[in-house]
């Protein structure tokens, strides 16, 4: 409800002469510093070369009071706004009235149109299971996915399968000697391939006939190829319920007209030079510490030249306003290449990259290093079977994906108050049992008459400002921050005051702060791709 006082401010401002300033409206850290406060008269008094306090007084003189208790203007220049209760009913009305609909907003929306975004996360390589790391990334992209369409950007979500190179011929490599170990070949088995059940299985189940070497591994790189990208998109589409709008194959940029075209587009720049017979792109010239080499002297490109291929597929062809790339904290030295390359392509700026650190499995306060065969687990698929998907969503979701992470098992497996996600889930089943029982009523004049029922409603209120920050912050642990905060506030509230007396009268403003709190908390827990259960 920080749109309210802006309006309010805008229209006073309006009488100073001053027409569309930026204002910027807070919350107060201390309750004795208002509701909301804000320092535009500070900022004016460059404008207008007159003292603060004096522009926060006459501005207090002439702003609309309706649903103001009180304004001060402190040192040295603050306006401090204190709200009444037509405020703060006018907000919970405002929100019963939108119901799901509260918190989205236009943001997204420039000139009439929705800015073109697109999310590429998870992405793990086709060679493996999906580890840890990459659930942290799945999960964290999804609901920063969901909350960019809750601000009406066009968003486009992508998973970008690495389908190309050496690591292929790895798997293939793996797979045919476990192979040949089960048709009693006596073949070793070097340290370099991929370890691992999912390998032996996949030997298991291949089918192969006599044929030339060569032949051979092509046709196993092919077919482990197949199914691996089978068995990610089944896990990630059925078992994490992550949609994916584009599932982007490196393969497909490697067409030789693709490939022609971005030669000539890069030439065209004067870019390219060469040297010892290697093609190199000069990339020091925006910013990055060397030149980079895209074409080796025996011809075969580099892997920087699949980034500069799916670069140009982004911007130049698909034409995405802005890109969002999570990308595994052991590439943060990769940034700066990129963005060069951006810059010398004429897209500065267009590309986020959020950086995802490590998550380590701690149990019984030790971080668990064992294997599936000696009884412990550390694929993503183990952790969601053993705790569920939306325990699994919120530990994730819950803390900055900069930072590093320990993900408490012993935590997760709780079923209490003391596991955040029940904590949350349960208010939610708590206010469907009490508004059910409660029965249906008509709107009704809402008064708030406790601490606790204001502090709830003043919560409720920064939630569309919270969807709005997210989509520029993309800080997605601020949703779970959020839900929790607001369960808490809403258990303080259940447990001062009756929503249905002893007489088996129905408090009317209680119940219609109930139903605005089941609304948000819903909301926060949709964008968080976990379910908002009736009944617990």
């Amino acid at each position: 409800m920080k749109s309210v006082i802006i309006d309010k401010m805008q229209k006073a401002i309006a009488t100073l002469g001053v027409n569309d300033f930026v204002i910027e409206v807070v919350y107060p850290t201390h309750a004795s510093q208002g509701d909301y406060s804000s320092n535009v008269a500070m900022k004016l008094a460059k404008v207008l070369k007159r003292s603060p306090m004096e522009i926060g007084q006459e501005l207090c003189d002439v702003i609309d009071r309706d649903g103001i208790d009180k304004i001060e203007v402190v040192q040295p220049g603050f306006i401090n706004f204190f709200v009444n209760n037509t405020f703060l009913a006018g907000g919970l009305r405002l929100i019963l009235e939108q119901g799901e609909k509260f918190g989205t907003n236009t943001s997204g929306v420039v000139n009439g149109h929705p800015k073109k975004i697109m999310v590429e996360f998870l992405s793990a390589n086709p060679t493996g299971p999906i580890h840890l790391g990459n659930g942290r990334a799945g999960f964290t992209g999804d609901a920063l996915v969901q909350v960019l369409r809750a601000c009406s950007y066009d968003v486009t979500s992508e998973y970008y399968i690495n389908d190309f190179g050496k690591q292929l011929d790895n798997l293939a490599e793996s797979v045919l000697r476990r192979y040949m170990q089960l048709q009693g070949l006596n073949v070793d088995y070097p340290d370099e391939l991929y370890k691992g059940e999912y390998v032996k299985e996949l030997a298991g189940r291949i089918k192969l006939t006599n044929k030339p070497m060569a032949e051979m591994r092509q046709e196993v790189r092919e077919w482990a190829l197949a199914e691996m990208v089978k068995q990610i998109k089944t896990f990630v589409t059925d078992k994490l319920h992550i949609h994916y709008d584009v599932w982007k194959s490196e393969r497909s940029l490697y067409d030789d007209k693709k490939i022609a075209a971005a030669k000539q587009l890069l030439d065209q720049l004067g870019i390219l030079y060469v040297s010892d017979g290697a093609t190199f792109i000069a990339t020091t010239k925006f910013g990055d510490d060397k030149d980079r080499v895209i074409f080796k002297a025996n011809g075969e490109t580099t892997y920087f030249f699949s980034d500069i291929l799916y670069l140009i597929d982004k911007f130049k062809d698909r034409q995405f306003e802005q890109a969002i790339w999570y990308l595994g904290a052991d590439h943060h030295g990769y940034e700066g290449r990129i963005q060069a390359v951006l810059a010398a392509l004429g897209y500065a700026g267009k590309l986020d990259v959020i950086f995802v650190q490590l998550v380590r499995l701690m149990f019984n306060g030790k971080e668990m290093r064992m294997s599936k065969r000696q009884g412990t687990f550390v694929t993503l698929e183990e952790l969601v079977e053993e705790i569920g998907l939306d325990v699994t969503r919120w530990f994730f979701l819950m803390y900055d994906s900069n930072t590093h992470m320990d993900f408490d098992l012993n935590l997760a497996r709780e079923r209490s108050d003391n596991n955040p996600v029940f904590y949350v889930q349960y208010a939610h089943a708590r206010l469907c049992s009490l508004l059910a029982k409660a029965g249906q009523h008509q709107p009704a004049p809402i008064t708030l008459t406790s601490a606790a029922e204001e502090t709830l409603t003043k919560l409720l209120f920064q939630w569309p400002e919270l969807v709005e920050d997210i989509s520029h912050t993309y800080y997605i642990h601020k949703l779970p921050q959020y839900a929790l905060e607001l369960a808490r506030a809403f258990h303080r509230f259940y447990s001062v005051g009756r929503v249905i007396e002893e007489d088996g009268t129905v408090n009317l403003s209680r119940y219609q702060l109930a139903q605005a709190t089941k609304i948000i908390l819903n909301n926060a827990l949709k964008l968080m791709g976990i379910t908002a259960p009736e009944h617990m």
